[in-house]
């Protein structure tokens, strides 16, 4: 699961990587004036339009006074600008309804650019090419092609639904039996078949909520063949903050009023204790349980464990891995947090446990669930009811 961005009020630039292989730690700019392309191409990848970038500032929207302009209904009349600053180039979004996204993520600020970045103007993509770069357009017309697929495809994802839920067991360490199953879903559409890939599409339409509650019905309806067990159902971060979440979760339990689900939330997505504290009123009313995701991952949110306590708390894999091998001061640590958690009455599940080593450790330190390959991996339904 991914964090939700928020918008800082002062502005803020964000650089990318442009050291690399072979960089030699010189101060000479990788961006020229004036040799810098943005190409559109066909499904077929075939190059339908090239655009030189010119001048300090480069607009784009779908009004005619636009440096480039685009007559597509998800383009805002100013959509974003791409700037030549000190011979870089950067990239914002000028606020529009549909975004701009940087390699299937959206912008929230002032982003740098490189050669082969792929750019979508709401559904609109172009691809950064140098002009005198030429080993780079087999490669760019290769992406551009598969991005297109995907988009083709994508409105077949949400009507049929093409959604393939796979699920992966969670266990009780102390004795390995299953109690339940992550719902991860996948696609077999053409260029959707990964999640990063249907909500990298969702995302440059705007509709990862709508993608999301897709997944959790499919994953509950595909799922009902399962014995009686537990549903780890995600959420996106798009849906966290907005009402649409609480509806489809009460249409959710409506379909299915004697499924056990448990909802996962990043706990890094939501802004305040406040919402946190709707989303635990609204899955205790529903009777469904709270776990949050990922514990760990960025910034430990210890405060919203007091204030709001979930059922289950998800240590990231961070927290497993190698474990084995850390210090014991290191494991004491882990230890100590464990006990805080137990103490809230919440239930600590360890995640991404792949060996017998971790397992063990990970038992020894108090996890009463986990999950990871050790167990089993993400599978079909069908995988499950025959094992």
């Amino acid at each position: 699961m991914t964090s939700i961005s928020t918008l800082n009020s002062e502005p803020q630039l964000t650089l990318r990587g442009k050291e690399g292989p072979g960089d030699s730690g010189s101060n000479s700019s990788p961006f020229p004036e004036g040799s810098w392309v943005l190409v559109r191409s066909n499904a077929d990848g075939n190059s339908s339009h090239r655009l030189n970038v010119v001048g300090p500032t480069f607009s784009v929207g779908r009004h005619p006074s636009n440096s480039l302009c685009l007559s597509d209904s998800t383009v805002s009349g100013r959509h974003a600008e791409i700037l030549t600053i000190n011979k870089d180039l950067f990239v914002r979004d000028l606020n529009s309804t549909n975004g701009t996204l940087l390699n299937g993520r959206r912008i929230q600020h002032l982003t740098g650019l490189r050669s082969g970045d792929v750019l979508h103007f709401g559904s609109v993509m172009y691809t950064l090419q140098s002009s005198t770069d030429e080993c780079t357009s087999s490669t760019v017309t290769a992406d551009v092609s598969a991005d297109a697929l995907a988009q083709l495809q994508f409105d077949k994802l949400l009507r049929r639904p093409a959604v393939r839920p796979y699920f992966q067991p969670i266990v009780r360490l102390s004795d390995a039996a299953r109690v339940g199953f992550e719902v991860l879903s996948r696609s077999y559409l053409l260029g959707l078949e990964t999640p990063e890939k249907m909500f990298r599409v969702a995302a440059s339409r705007n509709v990862e909520a709508e993608l999301s509650q897709i997944c959790r019905t499919e994953g509950l309806r595909i799922g009902e063949s399962l014995p009686q067990t537990q549903f780890y159902l995600n959420t996106h971060p798009a849906e966290i903050g907005g009402t649409e979440l609480f509806s489809s979760l009460e249409r959710l339990r409506s379909e299915f009023p004697e499924m056990q689900i448990m909802l996962e939330v990043h706990e890094g997505a939501a802004a305040s204790g406040t919402l946190l504290k709707e989303i635990r009123r609204v899955t205790r009313e529903l009777k469904m349980g709270l776990a949050y995701d990922d514990f760990g991952a960025g910034q430990a949110r210890v405060q919203e464990l007091f204030e709001v306590p979930p059922d289950v708390l998800k240590f990231d894999v961070r927290f497993v891995h190698g474990l084995p091998f850390t210090t014991p001061q290191h494991r004491g640590t882990i230890q100590s947090l464990i006990r805080i958690v137990k103490d809230l009455n919440v239930v600590p599940l360890a995640e991404g446990i792949e060996t017998v080593d971790e397992a063990s450790v990970c038992f020894e330190l108090g996890f009463e669930l986990a999950q990871g390959f050790l167990f089993g991996r993400a599978e079909t339904v069908a995988h499950w009811t025959s094992s």
